[in-house]
């Protein structure tokens, strides 16, 4: 390793800010000489999304002493025999692998030759039975393992058999060194090789990342270049697989970062070399995307196959290494809000306040300039709806090893000066009221640098063309996240202008992203189409497509985005060729959706979201929009539903309880009881309409989502039209208050007061030119409209004063 880098973990060990670091170093450490395991020569681990609960989808507890007792932290079920058994062999071995790289940094630091001997007879174990073990795994679409049921698991542990080798290679014997890379690290490298994966992928991430690290271990040149050069290889994936604006194509923020921190973990070993990765600019870029995207409760969105949430407190052992190499204000700045240090961001912008607690109190809360994309001057705006959210996380501890290898003394912290970072606003770019930005000023296409203080970018709009994500966010914590991205792959979910909506921590309507892959709900619900905020037809999945951004606008009422995605052109998307697509994993009805087209376009003012979605079809077409809300309607004339006995969809009924359906009346309006707050929903339709409601699976799966389905018998003849609005209310505040804290002073100045608030209404009316007249109301006296005009090219909204 770097010299210097070793002399930094030297120095930062003995620096009491690091304490917490060391010590947690230590206990593990200490756990690790606890573990007595025998590596044997029979092991043959098993997939570890099989170790999971299939009654809740909850992980099973480990534990060493109970290697064929698997228990349910929540329900208390104990399962036995396989799959269980496999996944507890490979869980073991992931966690032996760990350790010994805990314990042999730990030794390194300590010149402990005790700890360094208990590293050392554990490498030594494994070079003696490695070779001999029986290649295998049935784990679908992905390749074999030896000591794991997949190569991907093979390329984590030896990644950190890697770092155990490195800090403990000079206190080696000869003999014991050449045993170790004969029987261990060699071998696994030639399997490893043998079993790269021959697309753009997070699995091939770690792979050629291991490779490579393998090579440079062994100085073996033949072997380093096998993971860095060619079709697929380590500078392939960077190359290819990360997109112009930073964001890693598969299109989640947890796979972004996961196959991330294999790639870092082979910069770090090769740092200062000629093999050095800190300069490549993806990797700055890598670093920058995510931080456009923090919402205003601190975490990331979920999207696709993402099974957790990341948080900011979740991220910052990622920005030690990246404020540690950069220097960039703003990744010290997420560092300050991970740990909780620094006053918080609401010391820097006024409303967005982060911390233990964060929130929007209306009065004082303020929309902040389109930061790092370009936009108009601040618009002040009053919300209504006091949000009181707390943040989605609690602040970490300093007490990574990241924090250990690179930490650096924060802004504020005995550090240097942040300079302007939590200074005013950048200032404001002039706009004609009313005129589109320009695209390039208002979307990021090339990754541009992080050019405003955490804070802002935090509650400010991001919207980009490469990504294909905009997140929209008013002044009372509300956020809207629209994804139009390129098909993904494997990881992918099939739901192209897909939407969320939160209201500060609060879920509205939002991906659930999914749960273990072993759980059944994952193939069977949470992959599909019709589990989305989005469109199906005949209720089948959507086919591979890539969305497009066609254009975003920040206006002085608010901000609106219009995105597209079609089946009309000739098949393809950005990464065919260059990703596997196993038939097993195509459920997607390509007739259903051939010539078949969708637009939609998302306004978020201070107090209120308009969804308004446009679908053409070819022919006869069963066209479903969908909301999974995650509260309880009101059911206040309950007996205008009907149970409804046909299925919903084309999948499985057995993930939808409680059917029933309504005819829709001309304008609709729903009130739902969230897990905090009421939404209000107003809709409409241009074609008669039917509506249906289900309980469908949230996540974890053990909860239930209450889904409104709104369906159109559609026709080449006529395009169908869907609008809806939606207004949060947070606990004790009523639509009255709602209204006249902000609509009277943003949209509606100079009209009357909104006493005698009853509801929201929303009425639809075709202009003589044949645009649409788009008519809200908080009140039987009072207004908002804005008239819609809907070109092929893009669309025209302009609000009625």
């Amino acid at each position: 390793m770097n010299p210097l880098r070793l002399q930094k973990l030297l120095r930062n060990a003995a620096d009491p800010a690091y304490r917490r670091a060391v010590w947690q170093l230590r206990q593990r450490a200490e756990r690790a000489a606890d573990i007595e395991y025998t590596i044997s020569g029979q092991e043959r681990g098993g997939w570890i999304h099989y170790y999971y609960c299939h009654q809740d989808g909850v992980k099973l507890q480990f534990d060493w002493n109970r290697p064929g007792q698997h228990e349910c932290p929540a329900c208390g079920k104990v399962w036995s025999g396989e799959p269980y058994d496999a996944a507890w062999i490979t869980l073991a071995h992931s966690q032996l692998g760990t350790a010994m790289k805990d314990k042999a940094v730990c030794s390194w630091l300590d010149r402990d030759a005790e700890a360094a001997r208990k590293v050392t007879d554990v490498l030594l174990a494994y070079s003696k039975v490695y070779e001999g073990y029986a290649v295998h795994g049935d784990i679908p679409y992905n390749g074999p393992g030896k000591l794991f049921a997949q190569t991907l698991d093979e390329a984590h542990w030896i990644i950190d058999l890697c770092y155990a080798y490195r800090f403990i290679e000079e206190q080696l014997e000869e003999e014991e060194r050449q045993r170790i890379q004969h029987g261990l690290l060699r071998p696994c490298a030639e399997f490893l090789i043998r079993h790269k994966e021959s697309q753009l992928h997070n699995h091939a991430v770690l792979i050629t990342a291991a490779i490579g690290m393998l090579g440079f271990l062994l100085k073996d040149e033949t072997i380093h270049q096998a993971g860095l050069a060619g079709p697929y290889g380590l500078w392939d994936q960077l190359e290819c697989g990360v997109l112009e604006d930073g964001m890693w194509y598969e299109g989640n923020f947890q796979y972004h970062f996961y196959g991330y921190h294999s790639l870092l973990q082979y910069g770090i070993l090769v740092e200062g070399t000629a093999w050095c990765l800190k300069e490549h600019p993806a990797l700055k870029r890598m670093f920058d995307f995510p931080i456009r995207y923090i919402l205003p409760d601190g975490t990331l969105p979920n999207m696709n196959d993402a099974s957790y949430t990341l948080s900011v407190a979740s991220l910052a052992p990622y920005y030690e290494l990246a404020y540690g190499w950069y220097r960039d204000p703003v990744y010290g700045e997420l560092l300050q809000l991970a740990y909780g240090t620094g006053g918080g961001i609401g010391s820097s912008v006024e409303g967005a306040r982060l911390g233990n607690e964060a929130g929007f109190d209306g009065e004082g809360a303020r929309a902040v300039k389109v930061t790092a994309l370009g936009g108009d001057e601040p618009q002040v705006e009053k919300p209504a709806a006091k949000v009181r959210q707390q943040a989605a996380f609690a602040p970490a501890a300093r007490d990574s090893l990241e924090a250990l290898w690179f930490g650096e003394a924060l802004p504020g912290n005995g550090g240097p000066p942040i300079g302007t970072a939590f200074g005013p606003s950048l200032a404001p770019v002039s706009h004609e009221a009313g005129k589109p930005l320009p695209l390039e000023e208002a979307v990021g296409l090339e990754g541009q640098p992080l050019s405003a203080s955490l804070a802002q970018l935090i509650v400010s709009d991001a919207a980009s063309y490469a990504s294909g994500l905009t997140k929209l966010v008013n002044g009372s914590g509300w956020h809207v996240l629209v994804k139009h991205s390129t098909f993904g792959g494997e990881h992918d979910h099939m739901d192209r202008l897909g939407l969320s909506f939160r209201a500060g921590s609060v879920p509205l309507f939002v991906d659930p992203g999914t749960t273990a892959y072993g759980v059944p709900v994952h193939y069977g619900w949470f992959k599909h189409t019709y589990s989305h905020n989005t469109v199906s037809l005949n209720g089948k999945d959507q086919p591979p497509a890539d969305g497009r951004l066609i254009q975003y606008r920040r206006e002085s009422w608010g901000a609106w985005v219009e995105s597209a995605v079609d089946w009309h052109r000739e098949a393809g998307y950005r990464m065919k060729g260059s990703i596997i697509l196993p038939p097993e994993m195509s459920p997607w009805d390509e007739a259903a959706y051939s010539g078949a087209g969708m637009r939609r376009i998302n306004v978020l003012t201070g107090q209120v979201l308009l969804d308004i979605v446009r679908v053409s079809v070819p022919g006869e077409r069963e066209i479903d929009l969908t909301y999974h809300m995650s509260g309880r309607l009101e059911e206040e004339e309950a007996h205008a539903w009907q149970p409804y006995a046909a299925p919903l969809s084309a999948l499985s009924q057995e993930w939808v309880q409680e059917k029933r359906s309504k005819r829709q009346e001309r304008m609709e309006t729903f009130l739902w009881h969230m897990k905090e707050g009421q939404l209000h929903q107003a809709c409409w339709c241009s074609e008669p309409a039917e509506l249906m409601s289900a309980l469908t699976p949230d996540n974890p799966p053990s909860g239930l989502r209450q889904t409104l389905v709104h369906r159109v018998q559609g026709s080449e003849q006529r395009e169908v039209m869907f609008i809806h609005a939606f207004v949060y209310t947070a606990e004790g505040m009523d639509m009255a208050a709602a209204g006249a804290a902000n609509w009277k002073h943003r949209l509606a100045e100079g009209l009357n007061g909104m006493k005698g608030m009853k509801g929201l209404k929303l009425d639809v009316q075709a202009g003589e030119g044949g645009e649409r007249l788009l008519r809200l109301s908080l009140a039987d006296t009072t207004e908002i409209a804005w008239t819609l005009e809907w070109t092929d090219e893009r669309a025209i909204l302009k609000p009625v004063r």
